[in-house]
Formats: structure tokens, C-alpha cells, sequence
């Protein structure tokens, strides 16, 4: 469990926790530095071309400032960790006619420190789904998580909610006292989105935030694309299902293997694995890249039963790590296509009847019946923004 100071239940103590209420944690300061990387002026933002005919990027009279901070986070047993991120801070060569909301932008899986939000290079701007927020008016915040950046030397907890959830947060908090540090003026409106691993993240996030740090971290608005938020269904359809190969098999097994460790499951790679596969996982995990058949067939029969039974160590894991047992009353929206081949669709749809059961009444669905998983996240990005766009002040 986290190591966190809790208020005391009798009261918060005005003057040092300020707007500390039951259930919260006391906010400590968490940035630990910043640094400009970049300037983008408005000539040469205009320049930046989308890729993709359903992209509409109009930069309008927006310039971009971009920034790398450092903050405190901490691992599952308490241990302090510096992490990083990055934040986009738009300006307008015209007036704002209101304050910038701040956005959480949770990305997606990177198999290396380059893909992390603090790995691209800076030096030219290209079109990426945080430029095309911040152009449309919104700072945004994208942390890095444990394991990239700052924190590389770590390895990264893959699909982990508790790891996710306080990276993320923990990133939000070190992104106020930056702007305040800047005397930069927002809205205190924050929204969230991520896709695919940030899809998770985000949601995992979400759950933290309104359960620990409600009165610190105004939550208005949510968008969740193609998380696989219902895990203990996840690896039953895995495990159960013709799945199609090759990366897919990459993520399922380095999820396996992250929990095997996390949980201090001790089994070895031949538990889960048949020969010849926990062979060639054990000499190298880039070697699930060039297995081209079904994730249910490398499984042994042992790892298949553990998911079915809840009792087992594993599946205990899994449910954990699920994302259904909660309610939210932040208008979220979740996108998922249901011909996703890499997260089944079932995972969101087992979601959102949950959360809506259990009274979520302010959760909204879009599933389209085609889109494969990575084109599919153009779209997540045009309607996390026509989400948001009511919500705003």
C-alpha cells in the first residue's frame, strides 16, 4: 500500500492543509524541477501538417511553450521515485476570452524510453495528440510514468493500476505547483484522456483522484479509449479466444510476467508458457514479436485454469487490477471500436454496464462496429475533444 499522510477524521488543519476533507490525503509538494525545451510560434505551428485526413489540425493564433519537470511520485511499497513528464502551455497571439483548462494526457504503450511524452525530440514540432489539444486551448500534462524518463533505470510496472494511477496524479500536482511557480493564470478545470496502456491509466487515475484528492484536483471531465479496464475478462478472452499474434502477444505476456513479479508470484516463465515458447520469452521478451499464433496456445492448461478460478493467486492479480467495482460521477466517456484485434471490445462494454449499474450516470459509450485498434485512436482523440468542449467554463 502507499505510504500516504492521511487528514485526521476530527479535521484538517486550516492554515497547512488547506480544503483537506475526509478520504483525502495531505498534498506535499511534489516538483522538483522544470526546464524549458521549446518554443513554438504561431508561423511555425501553422507549418505542422496532419497525416491523417481525419485529424483537422488548425493551429488558429496559438504559440506553444514546451516544458520538462521532475517531480516525487512514489512505488506500491512507498519507495520515493523521481518521475517526469511534460507539459505543453499554450498562449494566443489574441486575448483568451477564459483560462486554460489543464489536461491530463495519458499515453499509450511505449516498448521504449523514445516513445515516452519526454523521449520525442523537440527541436521541430510535429502533429501529436498532445500539440493538437494545447493548440485547441488546453495546457496539457503528460507523465512520462514510472519507467521512462527520469525513471527509466526502473522497470516499468506495465498495466498496473496502482503505479499508473499515482504517477499520473502525482504528475498533476507537481503540474499546479509549476504553473503556479510561472504565475500562469488557468481555469482549475482538469480534464483526462488516454488511450490504449493510457486508456487504463487514465480511468486507474480517475479512480485515485476522486477517491483521495477530490478537494486538491477538480476533476471535470474524462475520456477512456480501448483500456482493457475489465482485466479479470480480458485474460479470460485471452486465454479462451483466437487472439491474432505477433505484438499482441508482446503485451499479453509482459503483462503476465509484470503481475508474476508485482505480486511476488514466483513462478517461473515454463508456469505460464509451453515449450518452445517460455524458452525464447526467457532468452528475450522481443521474441513474443515473432510468435504468429494465438496467445491461448502458448498458454499452459495450468495458467488457462488459474484464470478461470478465483481463488488462484493470479486471477486475484487480475482482479486487483480490475476497473469495475467503483462509481464515477464524472462525466466520462469511453471509446472502444468493436473490431479492436489487440483489447477486445468486451472489456469496455463489461465496463460501462458495471460503472452505469452500480450509478455512474454521467458515463457515455461510443463504439463504433469498424476501426482496428491504433486507427481507431484518431478518433478518440476528435471526440475526447468534442467531450470536453461543453464541460469547459
Amino acid at each position: 500500500m502507499r505510504k500516504h499522510i492521511l487528514c485526521l477524521l476530527s479535521g484538517c488543519l486550516s492554515l497547512l492543509l488547506p480544503g483537506c476533507s475526509p478520504g483525502d490525503v495531505a498534498v506535499l509538494p511534489s516538483l522538483l524541477s522544470a526546464s524549458p525545451l521549446v518554443f513554438y510560434p504561431n508561423a511555425t505551428l501553422k507549418k505542422v501538417v496532419s497525416t491523417n485526413d481525419s485529424l483537422i489540425y488548425k493551429p488558429a493564433d496559438y504559440e506553444v511553450s514546451v516544458h520538462r519537470i521532475s517531480y516525487r511520485t512514489t512505488l506500491a511499497d512507498g519507495t520515493p521515485v523521481t518521475a517526469s513528464g511534460i507539459v505543453y502551455v499554450p498562449s494566443q497571439l489574441t486575448t483568451a476570452e477564459h483560462p486554460y483548462p489543464l489536461l491530463s494526457y495519458q499515453h499509450p504503450t511505449a516498448f521504449s524510453n523514445a516513445e515516452a511524452p519526454s523521449g520525442a525530440i523537440f527541436s521541430s514540432p510535429t502533429l501529436t495528440y498532445p500539440l493538437y489539444f494545447a493548440t485547441n486551448g488546453y495546457i496539457v500534462a503528460c507523465p512520462d510514468y514510472v519507467g521512462y524518463g527520469a525513471s527509466e533505470q526502473i522497470p516499468h510496472e506495465y498495466e498496473y493500476h496502482r503505479a499508473l494511477a499515482q504517477a499520473t496524479v502525482d504528475m498533476l500536482l507537481a503540474t499546479k505547483e509549476f504553473l503556479a511557480k510561472k504565475g500562469l493564470v488557468w481555469s482549475e478545470q482538469i480534464f483526462m484522456a488516454g488511450y490504449s496502456e493510457g486508456g487504463y491509466a487514465t480511468l486507474s487515475a480517475q479512480k485515485l483522484l476522486e477517491e483521495k484528492y477530490a478537494s486538491q484536483l477538480h476533476l471535470a471531465g474524462s475520456s477512456c479509449g480501448a483500456g482493457p479496464y475489465a482485466m479479470s475478462d480480458f485474460f479470460s478472452y485471452l486465454t479462451q479466444k483466437t487472439t491474432q499474434g505477433g505484438i499482441s502477444n508482446y503485451i499479453y505476456v509482459w503483462e503476465t510476467l509484470c503481475y508474476n513479479q508485482i505480486y511476488g508470484l514466483q513462478k517461473p516463465v515454463s508456469y505460464y508458457f509451453k515449450s518452445p515458447y517460455d524458452g525464447q520469452i526467457s532468452k528475450s521478451l522481443g521474441n513474443t514479436r515473432t510468435m504468429n499464433v494465438s496467445f491461448d496456445k502458448i498458454c499452459t492448461d495450468q495458467f488457462r485454469a488459474d484464470i478461470q478460478d478465483p481463488a488462484s493467486a493470479f486471477r486475484q492479480a487480475l482482479d486487483d487490477n480490475d476497473l469495475t467495482n467503483w462509481t464515477t460521477q464524472t462525466p466520462t466517456q469511453l471509446i472502444h471500436s468493436e473490431q479492436d484485434e489487440i483489447i477486445p471490445f468486451l472489456t469496455t462494454q463489461q465496463t460501462y454496464n458495471a460503472l452505469r449499474q452500480r450509478g455512474s450516470s454521467k458515463l457515455n459509450l461510443i463504439a463504433p462496429k469498424s476501426g482496428f485498434h491504433l486507427p481507431t485512436e484518431v478518433l478518440f482523440a476528435t471526440q475526447s475533444m468534442k467531450w470536453f468542449a461543453p464541460l469547459r467554463k
